[in-house]
């Protein structure tokens, strides 16, 4: 309604010219109120603004001489007006101007605090640049003590209001900073904060002991403390946006008291070195619906628990999303990348890295070292990828819990040698959990044991001491000036199964020994039974063997050479020693190639035939394996001419050829047994595509502390030892034949001075089938010295000898062989041995035979 100032007669006048339905009365134009009072409860000006100063509808801080001109101290003119609107329970209207304050203008609304104060803006200023030291403008509720404090309600800013300050503190406070008084239900309608102070104490806005309140702020600091400061702050709703430029600044700050089941909407936080800073500590439980990060540091988060992060927006400038974001949690990604290029030599992760993967790529040195969060900080279910890139390493540390995986607890996971090695990790609260990671991370870190070795080093140094990374390694003499000794590492950290290869190449010697700390032995079949400390490859060309940890403190011989293993007194058990990639389509083996592995490499069709040597020119023991490789696929057939057959379980007596599956890597390994190639290791595709079933078997040991055992199913690929045993010997019984496939397999040794005897089932048990003089029996005693070895595998019907030591098998009549040569000139192979009932001959020279009469004793 307008009004216009002029004379009392001038009303008079248009009351008489206009008819009485139209004639605004004094009482319509303000109520209450009429023109002999309008002097002390309203104002009207000839621009027509009207002046309410009865506090009905409000009371205007005009009405107490304030200007708002930027000019004229308004100080005590507001602070009156607002001191008697509290005391009168009227709003308080400030309109459009720039009002200066010389002093903090303070609204205590105890006197209403259980029905409110209204401060009505129409875009004020409260410019309190003058003020050096102090708030500007504080908004409290006297009377109560921090043990305490008063309560009141319904607090409400309406409109925009905008305060500038110059000021070393904050500029605007709700609440006194000791909580003696709390603000329930508190409404900012669109509050304005700049504070153009730079020191590291000037900030913005801060809201002490608020709850259930609606709050729409912008605050900016130059300063070093926080745009918008959270000082026990609880289930309120909060939205705008915040700044704090200088050194140390935070642009939202949730620091003292208990700040918690706050929802924060879409907040603005720039222009800061730090975003969101949260030293609270205690549970938060606050949600922080998109958040907008345009600061150096994304996140802060020194304390508190369960504090969730929606959808964050990352800009541009961000460089750390959060090195310390302790109790912090994502929900979805908003537009933060999940895979990370940290440039930094070290990174420390923390509840913001959540589902994102660190790369090594950009470190500036060979490796990064990241630094994990506590798991219980980090909250279970927290996880994070690591991966290895552009030739530089990664090493993955956890402060607290630890990293567990294949029984065991690390503190320290170093990623595998090489790029593209991935390691996955989760927290269950307490530790970190592996959930995945490539097959040489978790095997450098005996995380998991690799089938066989297969991954070549040469090293140039005389010495090398070997480690838990080593996990299916081989070690090569070809670099070393004049030969190579390996060291093992401790059993101490090793798992079982951890397995090594060592090969002496060009010329150069080769020497394994146990470690001088937890080192345990070397075991195999010795005749006096006397475990070793070290030992020497025979040759300096192309000798291997392999050797592998038991899990009970010592290292297996599990393959060898034969003139490595003939020095070593175990002659029989041999392995590959060399590769050939011959430049043929079809190759056929000889003696020589022994230990030998034949690639398809270079073959120019696409494929490579082998054919195996008449099984009158080799003896048992010669081994050979084919591989594809070069996407061109292998085959093995028998000799043509007195070439035996290639026997696996499920094949038959009367297979003549093998056929490795389609793929690169494939890889089959033969054993000639004296009259047949036994299949001895084949990889699974293969194995599925010749229909061989019982692959999947996993080799494992196992130490019963019983004197009789029944084996089972789930024994398949079981090494089983007497060791533990508390009598003499250990029994053990095989499973049902009705009950197991073909292919099933299991091994036996002796050892502690305990003997072993293995035995068929009473019941569907069938027969242990042993080539030589007792062919089917029931039952197979081991020789009784330790480390004897035996293995057997089910056929179908029977079961195998697969495997034995020498002196297991001539003590169960395989070895030597029966028979009488034809003449002193037949044909054989130097160290062949056979007898018969009057002779034992020996072929002394190729083609030559000696022999000796018997003679009782």
């Amino acid at each position: 309604m307008r009004l216009t100032n002029v004379l009392a007669s001038t009303v008079t006048l248009i009351a008489l010219l206009i008819p009485a339905p139209w004639l605004v009365t004094p009482a319509e134009a303000q109520s209450p109120g009429n023109f002999s009072t309008l002097s002390t409860t309203g104002a009207a000006t000839l621009n027509g603004d009207v002046l309410m100063c009865s506090g009905h509808p409000w009371l205007d801080v005009r009405c107490n001489g304030a200007l708002g001109d930027g000019a004229h101290d308004d100080t005590a003119a507001i602070q009156t007006a607002i001191n008697t609107a509290i005391a009168n329970n009227w709003p308080v209207h400030i309109p459009s101007g720039t009002y200066k304050i010389t002093s903090r203008i303070t609204i205590d609304y105890a006197g209403q605090s259980g029905k409110g104060f209204r401060l009505i803006s129409h875009g004020a200023t409260l410019d309190g640049h003058t003020i050096s030291s102090g708030d500007v403008l504080r908004v409290e509720c006297s009377g109560g003590t921090p043990a305490s404090p008063a309560n009141c309600f319904y607090f409400r800013q309406e409109g925009t209001l905008f305060v500038t300050a110059s000021t070393p503190d904050y500029a605007v406070r709700i609440g006194n900073p000791d909580f003696s008084d709390a603000h329930n239900s508190l409404k900012l309608d669109h509050l304005i904060v700049n504070n153009a102070n730079t020191a590291s104490t000037a900030g913005a806005l801060q809201l002490n002991y608020v709850l259930d309140s609606d709050i729409f702020a912008v605050a900016d600091s130059a300063g070093g403390a926080a745009g918008l400061a959270l000082e026990q702050t609880q289930f309120s709703r909060i939205s705008g946006a915040g700044s704090a430029n200088g050194t140390g600044g935070t642009a939202l700050l949730l620091e003292n008291g208990f700040n918690f089941a706050n929802t924060i909407f879409a907040f603005d936080m720039e222009a800061s070195p730090t975003c969101l800073g949260i030293s609270s500590p205690h549970d938060g439980q606050n949600s922080f619906i998109s958040p907008y990060f345009a600061c150096t540091t994304a996140v802060n988060a020194t304390a508190s628990t369960r504090n969730v992060l929606i959808n964050p927006t990352f800009a541009g400038n961000v460089v750390n999303r959060g090195p310390q974001s302790t109790g912090i949690q994502i929900v979805g990604t908003g537009n933060r990348e999940v895979w990370q290029f940290p440039s930094s030599p070290t990174y420390t992760a923390a509840g913001i890295d959540d589902k994102t993967v660190l790369s090594s790529f950009n470190a500036p040195g060979a490796a990064l070292a990241v630094t994990l969060p506590s798991p219980n900080a980090a909250g279970a279910g927290w996880s994070m990828g690591f991966a290895t890139d552009n030739g530089k390493g990664l090493t993955v540390t956890t402060p607290s819990g630890a990293i567990l995986s294949g029984g065991k607890s690390l503190s320290t996971v170093t990623l595998g040698p090489g790029n593209y090695e991935f390691l996955q990790l989760e927290s269950d609260g307490s530790n970190f959990r592996v959930t995945a990671g490539t097959r040489n991370t978790l095997a450098t870190n005996g995380l998991q044991s690799r089938d066989w070795p297969g991954n070549w080093l040469y090293p140039s140094t005389p010495g090398y001491a070997a480690t838990l990374g080593d996990n299916g390694n081989v070690l090569s003499s070809y670099n070393t000036s004049a030969g190579l000794t390996v060291t093992l590492p401790p059993t101490t950290d090793l798992p079982s199964g951890w397995s090594i290869g060592l090969a002496t190449d060009q010329g150069k010697s080769l020497a394994v020994q146990v470690n001088p700390t937890a080192g345990g032995h070397i075991l195999y079949p010795l005749a006096n039974a006397v475990s070793q400390t070290s030992l020497t490859l025979a040759g300096n060309l192309y000798e291997y063997l392999t050797l592998q940890y038991d899990g009970s403190g010592n290292f297996r011989v599990e393959q060898v050479t034969p003139a490595t293993a003939q020095q070593l007194g175990i002659a029989g058990i041999g392995g590959l020693s060399r590769w050939n990639f011959p430049p043929v389509s079809a190759y056929s083996a000889a003696v020589a190639d022994n230990g030998a592995a034949i690639s398809a490499f270079n073959s120019p069709l696409g494929y490579l035939t082998v054919t195996l040597p008449s099984i009158d020119t080799i003896n048992p023991g010669w081994t050979l394996a084919i591989a594809n490789d070069n996407n061109k696929t292998a085959a093995l057939q028998v000799n043509a001419t007195n070439g035996g057959h290639i026997l696996y379980p499920g094949s038959g007596a009367a297979t003549g050829s093998l056929q490795l599956a389609a793929g690169n890597y494939e890889l089959a390994l033969v054993q000639f047994d004296g009259s047949n190639f036994r299949l001895l290791h084949i990889t699974r595709a293969s194995a599925a595509a010749i229909g061989l079933t019982g692959s999947a078997c996993i080799a494992r040991w196992s130490f019963p502390s019983v004197s009789s055992y029944s084996a089972a199913p789930a024994d398949c690929g079981l090494t089983l030892s007497s060791y533990n045993t508390p009598i003499a010997s250990l029994t053990v019984t095989l499973p049902s034949t009705t009950a197991i496939a073909a292919g099933w397999s299991m091994s036996f040794v002796t050892d502690n001075g305990k003997n072993l005897t293995v035995q068929v089932n009473a019941t569907s048990g069938g027969q242990i089938l042993m080539p030589g003089t007792r062919g089917a029996q029931s039952a197979l005693t081991l020789f009784y010295q330790n480390y004897e070895l035996v293995t057997l595998q089910f056929d179908g019907s029977n079961f195998r000898v697969a495997t034995t030591s020498p002196a297991t098998a001539s003590s169960n009549g395989m070895f030597p062989i029966t028979g009488t040569p034809s003449s002193s000139t037949a044909a054989c192979q130097t160290g062949q041995i056979q007898f018969d009932s009057n002779y034992l001959y020996a072929c002394t020279a190729p083609n030559t035979w000696k022999r000796a009469a018997w003679s009782s004793f």
